[in-house]
């Protein structure tokens, strides 16, 4: 079942970005986190950028979050985003899963442009973002070093409508921000 996220789950939602930390290039985070940078995380994303987690028989094996592409306000209608799986449950449709539902959040929130991050090569989460729409923007070669070797990442993203102007163009008529 995938659902919002709470603060409650932040040991869990550690747990497992502790894994991908530790153990792949997924993440490049070099040390652990604790669960208060997840709950500060958490909190400064609550009311603009979702958080879900996938729980089954009442554990989260998943999560997905968005958050800030850039702080300057006209990317106000940008973000990333980024799913980690407990590895016992990767491969089972738990990313499409919240995925799913975390492109729902986004779009009745008013984003329009959704990019991802991913370390490549990664053909299960190239796969997973494509499935979802998303187009390969470039890569940064060599953009990051962990594990005594660097690693590219590859940009993905996609559009949550055709055409992206249609809400400045509203906002404007309206006197909106």
């Amino acid at each position: 079942m995938v659902r919002p996220a709470t603060a409650e789950d932040a040991a869990a939602i550690t747990r497992i970005e502790n894994h991908a930390i530790l153990n792949s290039v997924a993440h490049f985070g070099l040390t652990p986190i604790e669960a208060e940078d997840t709950l500060r995380a958490f909190h400064f994303a609550q009311g603009k950028f979702p958080w879900l987690v996938a729980e089954i028989d009442g554990a989260v094996v998943g999560f997905a979050r968005s958050g800030p592409w850039k702080t300057r306000e006209a990317y106000r209608f940008t973000t990333e985003v980024g799913v980690y799986i407990d590895p016992e449950w990767q491969g089972k449709g738990i990313g499409k899963a919240l995925y799913t539902q975390l492109f729902e959040e986004l779009k009745k929130l008013g984003f329009r442009t959704i990019l991802a991050g991913i370390t490549l090569p990664n053909p299960a989460s190239v796969g997973l973002h494509e499935s979802f729409g998303m187009k390969h923007l470039g890569t940064i070669p060599r953009a990051g070093f962990k594990f005594e070797e660097w690693h590219d990442t590859g940009y993905w993203v996609t559009h949550l409508l055709e055409n992206p102007a249609s809400l400045a163009q509203t906002q404007c008529e309206s006197g909106g921000d």
